[in-house]
């Protein structure tokens, strides 16, 4: 048992920690992490799978769900963590339903168990950690940055908020994510990058302690090597580009009107910058309305420029809540969306 004291009152707070993973399938653990995630989002929760859970000691089985939870003294489930592949960022262990329930919060518990769990054993078969940390909430800002990760980039509008029920308030009518990750591998990476990009880059990869190389533009590939996602119940499109070819523009601009008559739709794009074509697509797709939104690093030797496309809904910067330790990333980013409302 470990001893936390509440810091406005005094009271202590006796614990203990414990994880599921293909090693240990501790159903309890699994049991204990559901019991937070109800309590906070009830059954409103994004990803309708967490319920299920047979389907939750499948993916641990399976090894693609590592789950880490603080048990109070009295055997009740005080706290949840996972982490978990978010594609199509594939080797980033993402930190995610991570909840401190109501009774057990301001004992200081949220950040020793986000450490706790990329300390085990088994986090080290993902390539990087990662998390997506609502702008909402700034709380999950700072313990991401209390554990080594850095800011990197910014996930806007990705979910409709509509319907998703929590302990604080929803910050526009689709929801925006701050993006941070810090590496298990900091050997050099090399990147394809817009000029007017690279500071941030190199800003970004020197405060995870990894050295960058920037590779000179190249023109479009044959064609493109392309990945298209689309959430049609959150109306979020996603474009992940491998290699950028001369058919991009045809080919984004078709899926763009595919889908633009359709409330509430947005757009990303996730760029590969090893490939020579990455800083000529980014023209390409900024020239259809994408703007810069940072990176997504660390996916099994990937580097993700993302980009974002606000299809005319608001992106409402002035009511996000972000963590002093995110403002610098948050406010380069932010000034690639001239205006409140983009077309």
């Amino acid at each position: 048992m470990t001893l936390y004291r509440k810091k406005t009152t005094g009271e202590t707070l006796a614990c203990r920690f414990a994880g599921a993973s293909d090693r240990r399938p501790d159903k309890a653990v699994l049991e204990g992490m559901l019991a937070c995630v109800r309590e906070e989002y009830g059954d409103t929760y994004i990803d309708k799978r967490i319920y299920d859970l047979d389907w939750l000691m499948e993916e641990t089985i399976a090894g693609r769900l590592l789950t880490a939870v603080v048990f109070a003294e009295n055997g009740e489930a005080a706290a949840g963590i996972c982490l978990r592949e978010n594609p199509p960022f594939y080797g980033v262990g993402d930190l995610c339903m991570h909840v401190v329930r109501k009774a057990y919060r301001g004992y200081g518990i949220g950040t020793p168990l986000v450490a706790w769990v990329i300390a085990m054993p088994e986090a080290e078969r993902f390539s990087a950690i990662g998390s997506h940390n609502a702008t909402f909430h700034t709380m999950s800002q700072r313990e991401s940055y209390a554990c080594g990760l850095r800011p990197c980039g910014m996930l806007f509008n990705l979910y409709l908020s509509r319907g998703f029920v929590h302990s604080h308030a929803n910050i526009g009518e689709k929801l925006s994510y701050a993006v941070a990750a810090m590496p298990f591998d900091r050997r050099e990476v090399s990147l394809c990058m817009p000029e007017e990009h690279r500071a941030f880059a190199a800003d970004y990869y020197r405060s995870v302690g990894v050295p960058v190389r920037f590779l000179p533009e190249g023109g479009p590939a044959p064609a493109s090597d392309l990945t298209v996602l689309e959430d049609e119940a959150h109306c979020t499109l996603t474009l992940c580009l491998e290699a950028c070819g001369s058919d991009l523009e045809e080919r984004a601009s078709a899926l763009l009107a595919h889908s633009k008559d359709r409330p509430m739709q947005t757009a990303g794009a996730c760029l590969e910058l090893s490939s020579p074509s990455a800083a000529w697509g980014y023209q390409v797709l900024t020239g259809l309305g994408f703007r810069f939104s940072g990176l997504q690093p660390f996916c099994r030797g990937k580097q993700y420029l993302l980009l974002h496309h606000p299809m005319g809904v608001e992106i409402p910067f002035d009511r996000m809540h972000i963590d002093p330790a995110y403002q610098a990333m948050f406010d380069d980013v932010r000034a690639s969306f001239p205006n409140r409302r983009e077309n």
